[in-house]
């Protein structure tokens, strides 16, 4: 189950790995959903259309349920890394935590409907077996959230129009606006710095003028 990320979980590395753990997400979300295909093409080969349209149904609400709880967990990893005050952060903190409880639990009680239905279909192999293949799923979209902090929430790849590592550019992209996302979230951890004395104004004023030449100067290329 996805919690509220720490300080620690912001992205880090090369474009190249970024790029990498990118591709490994896109690898795992074609995963769960082959697991989920596997599962209704049997059901409908076993039992007809009628229970694999409910099947159906059910899998399209529990990708509902986990759609929003992406976005909460966003805003929880938002939260760890960028302060807005001890007191709000602790308040919202909360809210958030308990909203993706629910999130999480609604997507179980569909698999346990699921694994149900299987059940009077089948019996308990078949429920089993259910319950084998969605446990997977659970398990692939773990990873999924995992893979969420340690790339800052970016899209999968699935490896198609992908800009090239070499550092030929073509024209503005995606990749281009993560990477002034993060240039503008470590700016904003200074600032905080400086903010609050541990470092000097004059070090963080030096520091963020040297990423943006920098900046600058990459995108030039």
């Amino acid at each position: 189950m996805a919690t509220p990320a720490t300080r620690e979980s912001a992205p880090s590395g090369s474009g190249a790995e970024v790029r990498l753990r990118r591709l490994w997400k896109g690898t795992l979300l074609v995963g769960a959903v082959g697991d989920y295909a596997l599962l209704l093409g049997l059901l409908f080969v076993h039992h007809g259309w009628r229970p694999a349209l409910l099947a159906l149904f059910l899998v399209a609400v529990a990708q509902f349920f986990r759609y929003i709880a992406n976005d909460v967990d966003r805003i929880g990893w938002d939260l760890a890394n960028r302060s807005q005050g001890p007191v709000a952060n602790k308040q919202t903190a909360r809210y958030q935590s308990r909203l993706l409880w629910l999130l999480f639990g609604l997507a179980q009680a569909v698999n346990l409907a699921l694994i149900g239905q299987a059940a009077l279909l089948g019996g308990l192999d078949r429920a089993l077996a259910t319950l084998f293949g969605l446990a997977l799923v659970e398990l692939l979209f773990a990873l999924v959230r995992r893979v969420n902090r340690q790339t800052a929430f970016e899209q999968a790849s699935f490896g198609l129009e992908e800009p090239a590592i070499s550092g030929r550019r073509t024209a503005p992209s995606r990749w281009d606006e993560t990477q002034r996302a993060k240039l503008n979230h470590k700016l904003a951890v200074l600032e905080k710095m400086a903010a609050e004395g541990e470092i000097s104004e004059r070090a963080y004023k030096k520091a963020r003028d040297k990423h943006l030449v920098r900046s600058v100067m990459e995108e030039e290329r």
